[in-house]
């Protein structure tokens, strides 16, 4: 499929940057980019399209307590494995986290194909931590790509 294509499908958003980089991808704000104009630089905002916009949106979604934007439009977004917070890190809550994972995923229009999606467990690092370890395809994009998400089930990681 060519490139114009696929981004057409995968979707452009406003580029988001992380100020926590150990893949909790949380204190999210709105990445910029300079741009000249009039013979002097503006500061706009980033955008980001195509398999970056897809792996962005996937990150957003899960991190989205199912619900929360219920007041804007869409009751069905998110996940809901933030449920489980507070709750022991027992195989049956591991396997649910893993349920209400790939329920939210079923929603994400760009998936091409979720090719395995695991709940990793070592209680040598965190007894109430988690990460989600998800390989998916995306529409048109061959490629598999790998997020790792962390949880607690502590509710801080």
């Amino acid at each position: 499929m060519p490139a114009a294509k696929r981004t057409d499908i995968l979707g452009q958003d406003l580029k988001a940057i992380y100020r926590i980089t150990d893949g909790r991808h949380e204190d999210v704000d709105f990445d910029r980019v300079e741009i000249p104009r009039l013979g002097q630089i503006d500061d706009d905002l980033a955008s980001v399209n195509g398999v970056d916009n897809a792996v962005q949106a996937i990150i957003h979604r899960i991190k989205t307590m199912r619900g929360e934007l219920t007041g804007l439009g869409h009751p069905d977004y998110g996940s809901r494995h933030h449920e489980l917070i507070g709750e022991p890190n027992t195989e049956n809550n591991r396997s649910l986290v893993k349920l209400y994972i790939l329920q939210a995923l079923a929603l994400e229009p760009r998936i091409e194909k979720i090719l395995s999606a695991d709940i990793i467990y070592d209680p040598a690092i965190a007894r109430d931590h988690v990460e989600i370890d998800l390989t998916l395809t995306f529409i048109g994009s061959p490629t598999p790509l790998d997020i790792v998400i962390p949880f607690s089930f502590g509710g801080t990681v």
